[in-house]
């Protein structure tokens, strides 16, 4: 008997250092989020050469110059940001030809830097349109599969956007800050290092089937019911078919791929190799026409091999892996190393974590996931083509859509060797070493100037990277009734037309105010309710700031008044 405790306890006790010994290699030398990011923000100084990509893909905060991402572009066209986030979501439905909503998800306990902030009460909401417009005679409709990702954490007053950049050919990671109930809310870039320690290939990430943290799984819908019910949240139902993980994962994997294929675009055909990359859209084009003909083998897919010879990069093109390990929260089907890393973790009092996307203190005091869950986590790449592979092809003829081929079919009459000439006929410049955008090409080979929701910047306010300071108002205290009632809409909007109230300083954004004689009339709305100017009096009826302009007339009968100090602020318009 005695034996036999004797050696339990050695059992457990082996058992015990087998269990630390794990820990420790996995997690306690692990570099923090802050390390990992600040190592990556330093990459491309050491004097080496930077891939082609690189050189004209910049990992930079902001955007390149004359570019945006797709979000700022759907923002800026529609006015603002709306609030609450069931109207963001109605605002990406109405983009839909037939006004489907998009892919929503909710995860409670998921693997962003906002864990913290999400649970069954407000789990963490995503977002993805799944559409392709149609082309008009005078345009490009839009396509979204992969190319737009937004997630709200409600707890956090804070959206995640991943959207793409067609002019720099990149995604863009953005923060919408302060996004709350009578807040100002700030639409900024998120500062790029911290997003790519877990979005390790600048593209989309996603778990793997079966999605267990998702309410794809009825175990985890059914939390989130025991914990506000059964009515949609935000408009997103509670329960979901397994289908939309599924198809949110595809979505996923297609942005991801497009990140590969402008590197095959670019690092396969380097930095001289024009005609590299005339063949690659000619080939891409060839597949798109008729998939199921295409050959492989044929004697201008050798071509493009003879070109990639010399250019190619020795060690391949990685597609990065965008697939993390399934995780189970509900710990029903972990496995045993699994088990015993969430059992011998420091099981402590951690805090709320991270309140929003720039505290990477609190985030990094949460309880450690298994390595190989965990995001942070270096992963391999997918997969690595070589020189003898020709999937960039297959992702070029995928960034067209099925409108922009019925119009190159019709414009050509249907002879695709009419297409390929005219493709043979552009000139070399065109082929310079930049990002591949499908509208540049769609117009040279329409042979028009075509427009394009997503792509012109003219009209846009600059952008803003996620360090900048708020604006406090201590000075000029004639603002904080514009900050209350019209900085939502008028600081910080992507639209330059709507953005008449931003600015660094107090003065400035006084001096900006002041200029804008329009502000009288705006708000005027004893003068013009119930006129044909009533649908330019500010703030707009269907607005949050309208409701508390009225809130606040309802309980201190101050809403003339504080309409009348806002439009005494503004000059006249004749100055006596």
């Amino acid at each position: 008997m005695k034996i036999s405790r004797i050696l339990i306890a050695l059992s457990s006790i082996g058992l015990l250092a087998v269990g630390i010994a794990y820990w420790t290699i996995n997690h306690a030398d692990k570099p923090s989020i802050s390390e990992i990011s600040q190592a990556l923000a330093e990459q491309g100084a050491t004097g080496q050469a930077l891939p082609v990509h690189a050189q004209v893909i910049p990992d930079t905060d902001l955007p390149p110059e004359g570019t945006r991402s797709l979000f700022d572009h759907l923002i800026a066209q529609n006015d603002g940001l709306p609030y609450p986030f069931s109207d963001l979501i109605t605002l990406i439905k109405n983009q839909h030809p037939e006004g489907k909503a998009p892919l929503s998800l909710l995860i409670p306990d998921g693997r962003s830097l906002l864990k913290g902030q999400a649970d069954n009460h407000l789990p963490r909401i995503l977002v993805a349109p799944d559409f392709e417009q149609d082309n008009t005679p005078a345009g490009l409709g839009l396509k979204t599969q992969g190319q737009l990702f937004v997630a709200l954490v409600e707890g956090a007053n804070e959206i995640e956007v991943l959207s793409y950049n067609e002019g720099a050919g990149r995604f863009e990671f953005q923060l919408v800050q302060n996004y709350c109930e009578g807040c100002v809310p700030r639409i900024v870039y998120a500062r790029r290092a911290i997003c790519l320690t877990c979005h390790q290939g600048g593209g989309p990430i996603f778990s793997q089937r079966p999605w267990q943290e998702t309410n794809g799984q009825l175990s985890v819908a059914n939390r989130i019911q025991g914990a506000r019910g059964n009515d949609p949240y935000l408009k997103v139902a509670i329960e979901q078919p397994l289908a939309t993980p599924e198809r949110y994962d595809e979505l996923t994997d297609v942005g991801n791929f497009r990140v590969a294929t402008q590197r095959v675009w670019l690092d396969a055909c380097g930095a001289e190799g024009n005609e590299c990359r005339r063949t690659l859209l000619s080939l891409a084009m060839r597949y798109a026409d008729q998939p199921g003909l295409f050959d492989a083998k044929s004697e201008e897919v050798q071509a493009l091999l003879k070109l990639w010879e010399n250019s190619y990069p020795e060690a391949g093109i990685d597609v990065p892996e965008s697939d993390l390990a399934n995780r189970d929260p509900g710990r029903e089907s972990e496995t045993f190393t699994e088990w015993l890393y969430a059992t011998l973790t420091p099981d402590i009092n951690f805090g709320d974590g991270a309140k929003d996307n720039e505290d990477l203190n609190a985030f990094e005091k949460l309880p450690p996931l298994p390595p190989r869950q965990d995001p942070l986590t270096r992963r391999p790449a997918k997969q690595t083509l070589s020189k003898l592979d020709i999937d960039g092809v297959y992702g070029l003829a995928n960034m067209f859509t099925e409108s922009d081929l019925k119009n190159l079919n019709e414009a050509y009459d249907y002879k695709l060797d009419s297409l390929l000439q005219k493709i043979a006929e552009l000139p070399a410049s065109f082929f310079d070493a930049q990002p591949f955008s499908r509208v540049k090409v769609m117009k040279a080979l329409l042979d028009r100037d075509l427009q394009y929701c997503c792509l012109d910047t003219s009209e846009m306010s600059p952008p803003r990277v996620s360090s900048a300071p708020k604006l406090e108002i201590n000075e000029y205290p004639e603002l904080k009734l514009f900050e209350q009632y019209c900085f939502t809409c008028h600081r910080g909007n992507p639209s330059k037309r709507l953005d008449f109230m931003s600015g660094d300083d107090e003065l400035t954004v006084l001096e900006k105010i002041k200029d804008k004689t329009e502000i009288r009339d705006a708000l005027d709305w004893e003068r013009y309710e119930n006129t044909d100017k009533a649908s330019t009096l500010m703030p707009p009826k269907d607005s949050v700031q309208y409701e508390m302009l009225i809130q606040a007339h309802n309980e201190h009968g101050s809403k003339e008044e504080a309409l009348q100090q806002m439009r005494d602020t503004v000059p006249g318009m004749f100055g006596f």
